[in-house]
């Protein structure tokens, strides 16, 4: 069975942050350390485990009043292709019943292609609206991604849950 335990309360943390490191270009998430420190009540660094207390993967998101924001997740390479990547988002979701959102890569890579039919097996949606993933550094570009989310969101969901993200995640309030 797969169980979450926030970070600070795992053990795991050179774990959670090698793993974060690994998975994630530099330019698609913030420093460990940073992340790591987050004060805010409604964000969790999540690490997901099995039976025996092994690790197996890191969940960070966001739980705000209309939506719960997955900003990162992985599954380590020992465990990846053997389902438990559909086994952690799928006891994620039975957690959060009300709508769930997160970005992903454009699929222009094989790998990003992957991940999009994965969370789509899930039964993500694709949203048309356009979306820019802010940059986390100061003078980066901003990611060009797209938001899958539990249920479509019509443009002005859409709106509003961009405008979220910017401000709480991002500490974005520019238009991109």
């Amino acid at each position: 069975m797969i169980q979450f335990t926030e970070l600070s309360d795992s053990g795991f943390n050179h774990f959670a942050k090698e793993l974060f490191e690994s998975s994630f270009p530099d330019n698609e998430r913030p420093p460990f350390a940073t992340v790591k420190e987050r004060t805010q009540p409604n964000f969790h660094f999540l690490v997901a485990t099995i039976d025996n207390d092994e690790p197996i993967g890191i969940l960070t998101y966001w739980d705000f009043e209309e939506f719960a924001y997955i900003e990162h997740f992985a599954i380590d390479t020992e465990y990846r292709n053997k389902g438990m990547g559909k086994a952690c988002i799928l006891n994620f979701m039975l957690q959060h019943p009300d709508q769930v959102v997160l970005e992903i890569e454009r699929p222009v890579t094989e790998q990003a292609e992957h991940r999009m039919e994965f969370y789509t097996d899930l039964g993500f949606t694709q949203n048309p609206q356009d979306y820019v993933q802010p940059s986390y550094y100061k003078n980066e570009l901003a990611v060009p991604m797209i938001i899958m989310s539990k249920y479509e969101l019509d443009d002005g969901e859409f709106d509003e849950v961009r405008a979220q993200i910017y401000k709480e995640v991002y500490h974005y309030t520019g238009k991109i």
